[in-house]
């Protein structure tokens, strides 16, 4: 559908104009105006742009997004007729968001197996629980519209083992429980914080494995399953995780995040049988590891 609209107040920017017109976001119109969907008297121009009075402006509709399969990398550590368990690689989203990415682990999983579930929203088949882009290992998918359910339901409950690994800034002696509930930072909308209102439980479990000379090899237990929680909790209490963009030390030398899901386990909702999956720890922290530790604490 093609809009055509006149410029009403003169002055204002196209962007303000046309997100309160078309009741859109100002990051949304500019995507459409990056991509050429908008112009003002039949030219191109940028999102800044202060209309003049008798301006004419077009604004095309977005094409509807399709999945499509693509073959994506990544292992399958365990797989029946309802569900699976897939081995997430570091940098690799799990699934289109604003962005519209165009390779992601939906995309891969469309292309490797014959079906998923519907789940709770059309661009994110199969998809019952997530981890960040730059977080590796083990997640299970639903392959049916009943596995997808049950494993939802499994998940609200804490009915499913989490187990991370991660690497964080300091020397950590001592086991230790972070109980503090995590809600979106108010000064900083991209960033979740610690004891901020509102927010939701959240409990964290952590043990030192490795210590090394100004950092700390963690185990980590998720009993909820906040946005961020480890890296937002273990930052609470002064331990960072090394290669954290968004809540690590600004003198990191590490550019990649050192988080790992280690191992999930949890009671198959279709056969009642239970499921413990296991995924390596991969090699950018195997590498931190020995260059920190040496070559005998390759055994992970």
């Amino acid at each position: 559908m093609l809009h055509k609209l006149t410029a009403e107040n003169a002055g204002v920017r196209l962007d303000n104009f046309l997100a309160e017109k078309l009741e859109m976001s100002r990051s949304q119109v500019k995507r459409a105006v990056d991509e050429g969907r908008v112009a003002v008297n039949g030219q191109k121009v940028k999102a800044g742009y202060k209309l003049q009075a008798a301006d004419e402006i077009s604004f095309e509709e977005e094409a509807p997004y399709v999945l499509e399969p693509k073959d994506v990398a990544f292992q399958v550590l365990y797989e029946d007729e309802h569900l699976a368990c897939i081995d997430k690689p570091y940098g690799l989203v799990v699934h289109p968001g604003a962005g519209r990415e165009e390779e992601t682990l939906v995309h891969g999983l469309l292309h490797r197996f014959d079906h998923l579930a519907q789940g709770s929203d059309p661009l994110r088949p199969g998809i019952v629980h997530r981890l960040d882009k730059d977080t590796s290992g083990v997640m299970v998918v639903a392959k049916t519209d009943a596995a997808y359910d049950g494993l939802v339901d499994a998940f609200q409950n804490r009915r499913v083992e989490k187990i991370y690994y991660a690497i964080c800034r300091g020397v950590i002696r001592e086991a230790g429980m972070i109980d503090s509930p995590i809600g979106r930072d108010p000064k900083n909308r991209i960033r979740m914080a610690a004891g901020v209102n509102p927010s939701k439980e959240a409990l964290t479990e952590y043990a030192p494995v490795l210590a090394f000379r100004d950092s700390t090899l963690i185990r980590v237990a998720l009993h909820t399953g906040r946005t961020h929680q480890i890296r937002v909790h273990m930052a609470s209490v002064g331990h960072g995780l090394l290669g954290d963009p968004l809540y690590g030390a600004k003198n990191d030398r590490e550019k990649e995040l050192l988080l790992h899901s280690h191992h999930l386990a949890f009671t198959h909702p279709i056969t009642g049988d239970e499921v413990a999956v296991t995924s390596k720890l991969p090699e950018r922290m195997l590498a931190y590891i020995r260059k920190e530790k040496g070559d005998r604490c390759t055994r992970f």
